[in-house]
């Protein structure tokens, strides 16, 4: 399969599988921040997944705009915060899947 979009949703069969598992909840981590990232959790929030973002599970490059640190911490504070994640401490997901 060869991706050509930023969503893990669009044409992966992700979306079925997780239906048909009556998935609810996603943790989402990974790179870019600012790509896939974002793509994957507003499209889950859209799909009616509840996305969580541990702290400082993703990560990205410094660009022409922003460094890497100002990226991460405006899409994890400001953008996916209260609107599209629960951006919280990585011991609370840990203690989701102990």
């Amino acid at each position: 399969m060869h991706i050509t979009v930023n969503s893990p949703f669009k044409d992966t069969g992700l979306l079925e599988y997780l239906t048909e598992k009556q998935t609810r909840q996603i943790i989402a981590v990974g790179l870019q921040t600012d790509y896939c990232m974002d793509a994957a959790v507003k499209c889950g929030f859209e799909h009616g997944f509840h996305m969580i973002v541990p702290e400082g599970t993703n990560s990205t490059f410094d660009n022409q705009y922003l460094s890497a640190e100002v990226t991460y911490r405006y899409y994890n504070e400001f953008i996916w915060k209260g609107r599209y994640a629960d951006c919280i401490l990585m011991e609370e997901p840990l203690a989701f899947i102990s």
